[in-house]
C-alpha cells in the first residue's frame, strides 16, 4: 500500500525518467475500486489515433467513449456505438457538441474529469441522468465520482502495471 502511494507520488512529482528523456508524456494505468465493489481503469495518456489521451474504463459512463486529451475535450458520435468522433481544445466546439462529450484536466494536485451529453458544457445532475464528475487526489489516490443516478462514490485507486 505504502509503494503505490510513493509511485503514485513519484508520478505526480513528474519523476518519469522514461518521459524526461523522450519529452512525451507517460502511459500511466491506475486500477481504481470504488466504495461499492465497483472496479474501473484511470488511464493517462493512452497512445491513440487522436494523440495520448485520459481515459476512463469500466464506469457507467453511456453514449460516448469517454477519451479526451489533457485540458480538453473528447466529442463522441451522437447515435451508434457512440465512438470517438474527434478532439479538441476548444470549449466553443465541445459546446456546440449535441452527442457525448468527455473533458479531462491533469492537474499538479488532482485529476478531473466529466462527461455530458448534448449542446452546452454544463453535466447534468438530475435524478437518473448518467452524466458525471470524477475527482482524483493524485498525491493519496483517493477519489469520488457524482452522477444523478448514482450519487456520490468514493474510490481509490492505485498504479498498475499491464501483464501483457
Amino acid at each position: 500500500m505504502i509503494r503505490a502511494v510513493y509511485l503514485l507520488l513519484a508520478i505526480v512529482l513528474g519523476a518519469c525518467p522514461a518521459a524526461a528523456q523522450t519529452g512525451k508524456p507517460a502511459n500511466v494505468l491506475l486500477g481504481c475500486r470504488s466504495a461499492t465493489g465497483e472496479d474501473f481503469l484511470i488511464e493517462l495518456f493512452r497512445p491513440t489515433q487522436f494523440g495520448p489521451l485520459h481515459c476512463v474504463d469500466g464506469l457507467m459512463i453511456v453514449d460516448m467513449t469517454p477519451c479526451a486529451p489533457d485540458a480538453g475535450w473528447g466529442l463522441s458520435y451522437p447515435t451508434g456505438r457512440a465512438s470517438l468522433r474527434e478532439v479538441t481544445q476548444m470549449w466553443a466546439i465541445a459546446h456546440r457538441h449535441g452527442g457525448g462529450k468527455f473533458s479531462a484536466t491533469l492537474g499538479p494536485d488532482k485529476f478531473v474529469a466529466t462527461a455530458s451529453f448534448g449542446e452546452g458544457l454544463e453535466a447534468d445532475f438530475s435524478k437518473g441522468s448518467y452524466d458525471m464528475t470524477l475527482e482524483l487526489d493524485r498525491t493519496t489516490g483517493d477519489g469520488a465520482y457524482t452522477s444523478g443516478a448514482l450519487g456520490r462514490v468514493a474510490f481509490h485507486c492505485e498504479i498498475r502495471s499491464r501483464k501483457f
